[in-house]
Formats: structure tokens, C-alpha cells, sequence
């Protein structure tokens, strides 16, 4: 199959649904970097292949926020910052008051689109991520009309690539 992503795909979390992600990704043969605030979850995810560090030289065009809610607006106003061509989404099960933390914060914050994926598992983590967990389950994709209509064209081929 030949994925509708383009461009490198930067992960933010690398748990459970981020470490899923990436090996999903990867399967498909796009370019995923990782990070997390722990190193070594950062490092376990990696070398279960869910993609590689990333580099300073890197051009990433899309980035998805996969950690807690009460952190997740604080993510994606630092990667609207740090990855200026980047479209910008998260997977947080809770919508409206990341947007408007966002939409107060962050100068371009039309490049944000929230989402969230119906999926997960018993249990938690990178070494329980597995490329196939989305296949089937519905994926809500929540944007507002400061959103461009390109950032959300980013999302749903995300979505779709990961069934």
C-alpha cells in the first residue's frame, strides 16, 4: 500500500497509542521520529521500531501529540513553535479545552487539528504498541473553522493509513 502520509511524521509520547503510531507507519515506509520526556521510553520505543530519534537537520510535516491531557495543549503549542511547516494533532480523549488553549496561545494555531482514536489496550506502554491496533476502530477528527482545510487533509491521511 502505498501511504497516504507524506513527509516525516514526528511522535511526541511514545506509549502505548504513540509507540502504535509509529510501528503503523513504519510499516508503511514513512520517515517517524520519536520523543518523550523520558528518555527511556524514548530509547524502548525506538528499538522496538516504532522509528529513530530526531534530528536537528530534520523537516517534519506532521506531528502527533500522544501524551496525557492535562499536557497535551502545553505539547502542541511547543510543536507549533518548534516545527513551523508541521501540521500539529494529538490523540487526547478530551477536545475543548486543549483547542481553546490553544486558540489563545498559540499565533498559529490553525495548523492544529485535534483527534482521537477509539483504541487502546488492557495494557499500557511501548512494549504493548502494535501496528495493527487502529485497524477498524474509528478515529474522531475535531476541527473548528480556524482550521486550515489542508491541516485537516494531513489528518484524515494519517487516519486512513492507520486503518
Amino acid at each position: 500500500m502505498i501511504p497516504r502520509t507524506k513527509g516525516q511524521v514526528h511522535i511526541i509520547g511514545s506509549g502505548l497509542l504513540g509507540t502504535s503510531i509509529g510501528l503503523a507507519l513504519k510499516k508503511l515506509g514513512v520517515d517517524v521520529s520519536l520523543e518523550d520526556s523520558s528518555s527511556a521510553t524514548a530509547k524502548l520505543a525506538i528499538d522496538f521500531g516504532a522509528g529513530r530519534a530526531l534530528n536537528e537537520s530534520d523537516s517534519v510535516e506532521l506531528v502527533v501529540v500522544c501524551v496525557p491531557p492535562d499536557a497535551t495543549s502545553t505539547k502542541v503549542i511547543e510543536a507549533l513553535q518548534r516545527f513551523p511547516q508541521a501540521a500539529v494533532t494529538d490523540v487526547a480523549s478530551v477536545k475543548s479545552g486543549i483547542l481553546n488553549e490553544v486558540r489563545q496561545n498559540a499565533e498559529e494555531s490553525f495548523r492544529y487539528v485535534g483527534s482521537h482514536p477509539m483504541a487502546g489496550r488492557e495494557k499500557g506502554g511501548a512494549l504493548n504498541g502494535r501496528p495493527d491496533l487502529f485497524v477498524g476502530r474509528p478515529w474522531v477528527i475535531v476541527s473548528d473553522e480556524a482550521a486550515e482545510s489542508e491541516v485537516i487533509k494531513r489528518i484524515e491521511a494519517l487516519v486512513l493509513d492507520l486503518g
